[in-house]
């Protein structure tokens, strides 16, 4: 074994190790992860990437990047539990600890107000340090006057993530030649929502699995306990499934704003009633984005339009003699699918037991935390080279896809051109006239 297939290996080994801890154990050991899709980006985790093929230099970086991290989009989120809270307290109902439980809702709602779904001053850190990494990471992108063609949703959070991820690059090389936009037009490939598999992914079968699994996971005595002093007013009064999870969505966001550093709820909970609340929302992400046989198993294709534009764009940057970036911002229910189409890390999988998502390696705060983004990283060794190989960062760790290769991380385009066209094509050609599990239920 070669030195660099050696160090691929072990970096390989040592990434899996982290992956393969038990999940359970890591809630406990920091609460923070149980909050899914709302945690804040923990950075890269592999700080030395596998060296390149010998005589190959970078020359392409496509990309596709989660906005950071932000508020909750809608008041609700923040104003629901605090409601039933506050009712509880006028009526003498509420512990010591429930009646201090209400008055950091109280604060948090109040910091929340007319923020809903803002970038925070985190989610903006988050997307300069990325710029900045792919920067250092691949100087030769980012030489002279390289193309940069950014592109956003028109969400203010995605473009004002875009902009601190370019404003980043422009410190470095004031002479990149920039393009950036945030138009409708674009939507058809950066936030496509196929309605039809929309309507399919909780479809009947799906939604009984999911109760099931849920049901499975309703013991919230602890919590009531906790803050109610009249288990009967609990009873007739409280929905402590509903009440659990308006509370955990609050103590999970507050990791990604300024006052996170000073309020907390997850002192609420013990570490199995964050498991199971974590766990119910790992199910629901996997039916409604992942490649769940109950649906169908074809939510992933729904990001078609998007893996066609970034072949399509890398061709045209391969034939261009200068580097080239493209940055693209967006939402994690585009990401995880794309990731589920392309296989990455094995997350293509169909797994029908969701008891065994865990084991299978499903667990959703290791794919789309806030800021959550996919590189592919291009390599050839002179302009007119035609063996073009890249490798897959996922959250700037070097990843893998269902791709045969002689030097990994790295594959062939041309191998990956072939096979995902066959694959859209294949799934067109076969599900062009719906199964009967995609029709409306």
């Amino acid at each position: 074994m070669t030195r660099k297939l050696l160090l691929t290996y072990l970096i390989t080994v040592l990434l899996t190790s982290v992956y393969a801890q038990n999940v359970y154990d890591e809630i406990r050991s920091n609460p923070l992860v149980s909050a899914s899709n709302y945690m804040a980006y923990p950075g890269p985790a592999q700080q030395m990437l596998t060296p390149a093929p010998k005589g190959m230099t970078p020359f392409y970086v496509s990309h596709y990047g989660r906005h950071g991290s932000r508020y909750h989009n809608k008041p609700s989120t923040y104003n629901d539990p605090y409601n039933t809270l506050a009712r509880a307290d006028s009526l003498g109902k509420l512990t010591a600890t429930g009646r201090d439980a209400l008055h950091r809702l109280d604060r948090i709602r109040h910091d929340a107000e007319n923020r809903w779904g803002d970038l925070t001053p985190l989610g903006a850190e988050q997307h300069r340090a990325i710029a900045q990494r792919m920067y250092d990471r691949f100087p030769e992108v980012f030489a002279d006057h390289a193309d940069v063609n950014a592109r956003s949703t028109a969400m203010g959070r995605c473009i004002l993530s875009m902009e601190y991820a370019l404003a980043q690059l422009l410190r470095n090389n004031p002479q990149l030649n920039v393009h950036h936009n945030a138009t409708h037009r674009d939507l058809e490939y950066l936030n496509f929502q196929d309605k039809e598999m929309a309507h399919l992914k909780f479809n009947k079968p799906a939604m009984a699995l999911l109760d099931a699994y849920a049901q499975r996971r309703s013991d919230y005595s602890h919590l009531m306990q906790t803050l109610f002093s009249d288990t009967a007013y609990v009873r007739h009064h409280v929905n402590a499934a509903e009440l659990s999870t308006q509370l955990l969505l609050v103590a999970a966001i507050m990791q990604n704003t300024e006052l996170g550093r000073e309020v907390t709820l997850y002192d609420l909970f013990t570490t199995d009633e964050l498991y199971r609340v974590w766990q119910k929302g790992n199910a629901r992400w996997y039916i409604g984005w992942g490649a769940a046989p109950v649906n169908g198993g074809v939510q992933p294709y729904s990001q078609s339009n998007l893996l066609r534009q970034i072949i399509s764009d890398a061709d045209r940057c391969i034939d261009s003699e200068k580097p080239h970036v493209t940055l693209r911002f967006g939402h994690e229910t585009v990401l995880l699918p794309l990731l589920c189409l392309l296989d990455v890390n094995g997350y293509g999988q169909t797994i029908s037991d969701l008891e065994q998502l865990e084991q299978h390696g499903w667990v959703n705060y290791r794919i789309f935390p806030m800021a959550a983004n996919l590189q592919l990283v291009f390599y050839r060794r002179h302009p007119h080279d035609r063996d073009v190989r890249f490798k897959v960062l996922l959250n700037e760790n070097e990843a893998t896809l269902p791709l045969p290769t002689d030097t990994p991380p790295y594959y062939k385009w041309s191998d990956f051109r072939a096979y995902y066209l066959k694959k859209l094509e294949s799934y067109e050609k076969n599900f062009q006239k719906k199964p009967e599990s995609y029709e409306k239920k």
